[in-house]
This record gives C-alpha cells, sequence and structure tokens, in this order.
C-alpha cells in the first residue's frame, strides 16, 4: 500500500508542477520547481519506507524536539541513587515508589529486576533488548531524513534537466532564453537548500540526540548492573559522577 501510494504522490506532483511550468521568471519563487521539490521527495520516501517505519521514524522526530538529554540524566543520576538506597535498605515498598514516580521505561523495567532480585546476566541480556527498542524510533527518523536529503537534490537535478528539455525545445525565442535557464536551475536551488539546510541538518540532530539517549541508557543500566550485583552505593555514586562529567558511554 505504501508504494502505491509513494507512486501517487510522485506522479500528482510531476502533473502538478508541469501546469506551471511555462510560468515567467519572477525571482527566486518559483511554483513549477516548489511542487516537485516539495513533493516528489516526500513521495519517494512513502514509496521506499512501510508505514509503520514512517509512523516510529515521526515518533523519533518529536522525541527529539522535545527531548531534553541534560535534565533526563540528572533526572535519572538522583532517582538512581535514591532507588539504590532504598534497595540497600531492603525497603521494596519505597524503592517500588521511586519506580512508579520515574518516567523512563527503561529505568522501571530494570528497577523492578533490582527489587525482585534478578540475577545480574538476566538483567543484563533484557537491558540489551530494551535498550534497542528504545533507540529504534531515533534510527528510522534518521534513515528517514537522510533518504529526503538524498532525494531532495537529486530530484532537484531532475527538475533541471526537464527545464534544460523544454529550453532547449524553444530556441526559437532567444528573449526568453535567459529566464528559462534560470527556472530550470532553480530544481537544482531548491533541491540544495531543501537537503543541507533542512533534511540533512535534521538527520544530524536526531543522531545526537540518539547518541546522548543512548549514554543515558547505559548511565542506567550500568547503574541497575551494580545494584544487582550488591557493589556499594558510593560506587553507583562514582559512576554517575564520572559521566555527568563527561565520561564515556558503554
Amino acid at each position: 500500500m505504501h508504494i502505491i501510494l509513494g507512486a501517487l504522490i510522485v506522479i500528482g506532483s510531476f502533473l502538478g508542477s508541469f501546469r506551471f511550468m511555462g510560468a515567467e521568471f519572477s525571482g527566486f519563487w518559483n511554483t513549477y520547481s516548489f511542487i516537485l521539490l516539495a513533493g516528489v521527495p516526500v513521495g519517494l520516501t512513502v514509496f521506499s519506507f512501510r508505514f509503520n517505519t514512517l509512523w516510529r521514524a515521526m515518533k523519533g522526530f518529536g522525541r527529539a524536539l522535545t527531548h531534553n538529554p541534560t535534565r533526563e540524566r540528572e533526572r535519572l543520576a538522583q532517582n538512581l541513587i535514591a532507588f539504590g538506597r532504598e534497595v540497600r535498605r531492603d525497603k521494596g515498598s519505597a524503592a517500588s515508589a521511586i519506580l512508579e514516580r520515574e518516567p523512563d521505561p527503561v529505568f522501571r523495567a530494570l528497577g523492578r529486576h533490582v527489587v525482585q532480585r534478578t540475577g545480574a546476566d538476566e538483567i543484563e541480556a533484557d537491558a540489551i533488548v530494551l535498550g534497542r527498542r528504545d533507540l529504534e524510533s531515533y534510527k528510522h527518523a534518521e534513515r528517514v531524513f537522510s533518504s529526503l536529503g538524498t532525494f531532495a537534490p537529486a530530484m532537484g537535478m531532475i527538475g533541471t534537466v526537464i527545464g534544460l528539455i523544454q529550453l532547449l525545445a524553444n530556441m526559437r525565442d532567444f528573449e526568453k532564453l535567459g529566464p528559462g535557464m534560470a527556472i530550470a536551475l532553480l530544481t537544482t536551488f531548491y533541491g540544495l537548500m531543501l537537503a543541507h539546510m533542512l533534511y540533512l541538518p535534521l538527520a544530524k540532530m536526531i543522531s545526537l540526540q540518539a547518541s546522548e539517549r543512548t549514554e543515558n541508557l547505559n548511565l542506567t543500566i550500568d547503574g541497575m548492573l551494580k545494584l544487582a550485583r550488591k557493589r556499594p552505593i558510593h560506587e553507583v555514586q562514582q559512576l554517575l559522577g564520572e559521566d555527568t562529567t563527561g565520561g564515556a558511554a558503554r
């Protein structure tokens, strides 16, 4: 179904843009170029990715826009220390209360394992699965926006070639040669602008957010594993202190 919808968007964008192909040059705004570059890369992306992948990508994009890794790291550090102290005191109810207040699903899931005295090896195996699932939306979002960044300049070149073909077919009117060439090149300009000032910067931003989220997940996982292995609480504090001052993630 996504293939059909993507093909329809591409075809519709081509047909819609061709209606404005003969418009006079009026500066950097050109309806033909805009419709072509706004629609075709999106259609190709829909064509390339399944709907569930696109939905997860939009969720990842939303997370990247609203996520604050620094505040998250501070909150996780505070709650991990508080949780560890309650676990060491064998106060399961107090530790569970901290888990319920913590919005991070990975923290809650691993914390329940610690309260239930699950083995460290089992917690680590579960953490790998949870971490991959948590980062999945970021990875999908980065792939989708990187694809848009690839499709946009390529489509700009195709639009320019189409414009040049039309220009060469009407070489009898030399007064329109310059404006026609300018309109043809505008699609390349639009494609480069969209790729390097929108899609690729967004893909990079999502990638950086995913990296910082990975560091926070590593902090949570390492802290929970130390608690599961009954390491002294000061080791957890040292781990958090190294991480919050820029320590390397695992």
